[in-house]
């Protein structure tokens, strides 16, 4: 059940009513597309554009709880064990939004949310979200949609993660990382897939180079270029 907001607070809502509203365009976010046109338009009236960069932490800084609605950047949902030790258990592109647990009043200090690919993003804050989402049913089904969604993609990793090696899991990775990003142009270090993989960089490096010897992808200097979309999918299969 979401929580109500306090009545002693100030109404998040009453922002609505002024005159002077600032009104972006939403339709490059999935989730917020799919919205019929009252809810959409009034995200539009209170989400602001934000710029993400790559390796950014999100929530990390926050004073108020936000939450990220995609449209450019991509976003690596982390578990973090005690030892700060990462596992990649999936990956949000513009067809999700960010933060969603905080609008329920939920927080996980084990997940951490990391941009993988710099990008454009529009934020609001949690609470006047929840409040949106407490006034209009549409919005709290997208919400929860979204989250249904979610618990499905972590499923999917966790199995993989059982079944394949390391160098599945890294071709598998990388598709979903092209297919998120809409590019087969990828800015990413070994250092950081050994961080999204859970496992030793000289693993990366050497799963990496028989991709390559495979004529799959290229690399150098932390940008990946995937040759043969189609071929590292068939390579993410088990064997």
């Amino acid at each position: 059940m979401i929580p109500k907001p306090s009545k002693t607070r100030e109404n998040p809502l009453a922002s609505l009513a002024t005159d002077q509203v600032f009104l972006v365009n939403l339709s490059d976010n999935g989730l917020l597309a799919d919205l019929p046109k009252l809810e959409r338009s009034l995200l539009m009236k209170t989400c602001e554009p934000i710029e993400l960069k790559a390796g950014q932490v999100l929530g990390a800084k926050d004073v108020t709880p936000m939450v990220y609605f995609l449209t450019g950047a991509t976003v690596a949902l982390l578990v973090m064990d005690e030892h700060r030790a990462s596992l990649a258990v999936g990956l949000l592109g513009s067809a999700h939004a960010v933060g969603l647990e905080q609008v329920l009043g939920c927080h996980n200090p084990t997940l951490e949310h990391r941009v993988q690919t710099a990008g454009a993003a529009w934020c609001i804050p949690a609470p006047l979200l929840q409040a949106l989402a407490l006034d209009h049913a549409a919005i709290l089904n997208a919400i929860s949609r979204q989250l249904w969604l979610l618990v499905s993609h972590v499923a999917s990793f966790a199995a993989s993660i059982q079944t394949l090696d390391i160098q599945a899991r890294l071709a598998a990775w990388l598709v979903l990382s092209a297919e998120t990003a809409h590019s087969q142009h990828l800015s990413l270090t070994h250092e950081h897939l050994a961080h999204m993989l859970g496992v030793r960089r000289v693993s990366i490096t050497l799963a990496a180079g028989q991709l390559r010897e495979q004529g799959l992808l290229s690399y150098s200097r932390g940008q990946v270029h995937l040759l043969n979309l189609p071929g590292l999918a068939q390579a993410a299969l088990p064997n």
